[in-house]
C-alpha cells in the first residue's frame, strides 16, 4: 500500500469533533475518524515541534537526552526516508513548516523530493527592504501587542511580528486561497496528481504549520465562533477562566493575532484570552476545510482503495487551562501533551473503531514500514500499530513516558498522569503533581498528598525508564505494577 501522512503543528486536543467536541466544526476530520480508527490515548515522547519530528522519523524515545531535543540532526542519525531511498518507495515531504526549512537543523535531508511552502509564521521569507511592505508598522495592526520597551523581549517580538506582517502583504493571506494551509495542501494535490501513474509506492510526508499562531485566519473563519455563548465553554472542561454567567460581549472583544508565551492577565486579560479561543477555533475549521480538499482528492482518484491515511499532531496548544498560553512553561499537562492520531486503513477497513491502546510518536516510523512491506528497523523503540489498528492486539505497552527541553518528565497510564519536575526554578518550585484518569480530562485537581503510594511508585518507573533508555535497553524493563484508585497494587 501507499501511505500519506498528515499532520498539524500545535493542535489541541479538545478543539475536534472526534475527540469530543460538540461546538467547532470539523466535518472532514470527523468523516476520516468515521472511516478510520481513532487513537484514544497517543502522545508525544518529546515536546515540541523539533523534536517531534525526530520522535516520528527516528522511532526512538529521546527526551532524556538533551542532545535529541530541539538540536540538529546528527549525519550519522539515520531517519525515515533514509530507510526507504533504496527500498523501491518513492517519498515526498511537503510542508510549510519555517523551522523545518532550517537548512542548519537536517529536516529536509533524504527524501526523493521536498516541497517548501514559503511564508508562515515568522518566516524570513519578504526582507525588509521590499518596497512592497515599507509602510507596515506593528502600530497600525490593532491584533498585535508589543512588550514594553524596557522588557528583554521586546525586541524578539518585534522581529518576529514585522516579518509576519510583511509576509502577510505580499501573500495576501487575507485571501483564503493564499493561507499557508490552502497552499501546501494544493501542493499535495498536485504531487499526488503527477504521480498518480507511478508503478511504485510512495511515502507522502504532509506537515502543516496550522493552527500554530499567529492565528490570522481570513475571514469568515476569524469570527466563525465569536458569538459562541460562554457556556459552551465549560469551565474546567476547556479551562475557562470566567465563569458562565459571564456577560462578556466577545465579539466587542479585540481579537488579538498572536500573543508572547505567557501568563494570562500578563501577555493578555481573560475576556482577550476567551475571544482568542475563538479565533484558535476558526483556524481549526480553516484547516479541517482544506484536508477536505485533500481527502476529496483521495477519494476521486481512487487513491483511498490502496493508501494507509494518517492524520496526527506534534503537540498540542496550551489556551489558558492552567494560566498561561503557547509553551511559556515546561508544563506537561493534558492540553500539550495529549495529541489525536487517526489512522484509515485501504477501503475503510476496521473504519469507526477505536482504540484504547497507550501509543507515542515513536510508533509511528515501524507502521510504516510495516504498511510499506519492508523489513522493520533495528534502532526503533516504538511498535508497528497494525495490528492493534486490525484488533488483533490490544496494547503495546504499560504507560507512555516523556519530557519537554529535559526540564519536566511526565508518565502516563489509563488511570493516571504524574508530572515530574527535573530542573526546578527556584522562583517557582513545583513538586511532582498526580492527576486521575480519564475523569480529570484536563489535569486541575492535584491528588498527589492523598495518593503517595502511586505517585511513589509511577515515578521509581518514570525515573527508570528513562535510564534504561540511556542504556538503550527499554525492552529489559519489567511491565508496569498498575494501582487501581485506592492505590492497592494490581
Amino acid at each position: 500500500m501507499n501511505v500519506i501522512v498528515v499532520v498539524c503543528n500545535g493542535l489541541h486536543l479538545g478543539f475536534l469533533g472526534a475527540y469530543g467536541n460538540s461546538w467547532i466544526e470539523t466535518p472532514n476530520l470527523d468523516r476520516l475518524a468515521t472511516e478510520g480508527v481513532v487513537f484514544d490515548h497517543h502522545f508525544p515522547e518529546n515536546l515540541t515541534t523539533l523534536p517531534t519530528r525526530r520522535s516520528w522519523w527516528t522511532g526512538r524515545y529521546g527526551f532524556p537526552d538533551p542532545e535529541s531535543g530541539w538540536t540538529a540532526l546528527r549525519h550519522d542519525e539515520t531517519i525515515l526516508p533514509d530507510l526507504l531511498w533504496n527500498q523501491g518507495v518513492t517519498s515526498a515531504l511537503i510542508s510549510d513548516v519555517p523551522l523545518l526549512r532550517d537548512a542548519t537543523q537536517g529536516f529536509g535531508r533524504g527524501w526523493d523530493e521536498v516541497i517548501w511552502i514559503r511564508g508562515q509564521g515568522y518566516d524570513p521569507l519578504v526582507p525588509p527592504e521590499d518596497p512592497r511592505t515599507r509602510r507596515i508598522k506593528i502600530a497600525d495592526e490593532p491584533g498585535l501587542r508589543l512588550p514594553d520597551a524596557d522588557d528583554p523581549d521586546h525586541d524578539l517580538w518585534k522581529g518576529r511580528w514585522e516579518q509576519f506582517l510583511r509576509n502577510r502583504a505580499v501573500l495576501k493571506t487575507e485571501v483564503e486561497e493564499n493561507t499557508g494551509v490552502a497552499r501546501t495542501v494544493r501542493a499535495a494535490v498536485d504531487w499526488l496528481d503527477r504521480h498518480q501513474a507511478d508503478p511504485l509506492p510512495f511515502l507522502l510526508w504532509l506537515d502543516l504549520f496550522s493552527p500554530h499562531g499567529p492565528w490570522d485566519p481570513p475571514q469568515p473563519y476569524r469570527d466563525q465562533y465569536a458569538a459562541a455563548e460562554p457556556d459552551e465553554f465549560e469551565a474546567g472542561e476547556e479551562g475557562d477562566l470566567i465563569e458562565d454567567d459571564d456577560e462578556t460581549t466577545l465579539e466587542e472583544v479585540r481579537v488579538l493575532i498572536d500573543v508572547p508565551a505567557g501568563a494570562v492577565g500578563d501577555v493578555l486579560t481573560e475576556e482577550e484570552l476567551l475571544r482568542l479561543r475563538r479565533t484558535y477555533a476558526g483556524t481549526v475549521t480553516l484547516v479541517d476545510r482544506w484536508l477536505g480538499e485533500l481527502f476529496d482528492s483521495l477519494k476521486a482518484s481512487g487513491r483511498l482503495e490502496d493508501t494507509l491515511v494518517v492524520f496526527t499532531a506534534d503537540q498540542g496548544e496550551p489556551l489558558g487551562e492552567h494560566g498561561y498560553v503557547r509553551r511559556f512553561r515546561p508544563w506537561l499537562y493534558e492540553e500539550l501533551i495529549h495529541t489525536p492520531l487517526i489512522v484509515r486503513m485501504p477501503k475503510g477497513e476496521q473504519g469507526g473503531s477505536r482504540r484504547q491502546a497507550i501509543v507515542q510518536t515513536v510508533d509511528l516510523l515501524p507502521t510504516i514500514l510495516a504498511a510499506l512491506g519492508l523489513p522493520p528497523s533495528d534502532q526503533a523503540h516504538g511498535h508497528d500499530l497494525l495490528p492493534v489498528i486490525r484488533g488483533e492486539q490490544a496494547k503495546v505497552r504499560d504507560y507512555a513516558c516523556l519530557g519537554m527541553d529535559v526540564e519536566e518528565f511526565a508518565i502516563r497510564t489509563h488511570l493516571w498522569h504524574l508530572i515530574v519536575p527535573i530542573e526546578v526554578d527556584p522562583d517557582e518550585p513545583r513538586a511532582p503533581e498526580l492527576y486521575r484518569k480519564p475523569e480529570d480530562r484536563w489535569d486541575q485537581n492535584d491528588v498527589a498528598a492523598e495518593n503517595p503510594d502511586v505517585a511513589d511508585q509511577l515515578e521509581l518507573t518514570l525515573r527508570r525508564f528513562v535510564e534504561a533508555v540511556k542504556r538503550d535497553a527499554i525492552d529489559d524493563l519489567p511491565p508496569l505494577r498498575d494501582v487501581d484508585r485506592t492505590g492497592d497494587s494490581q
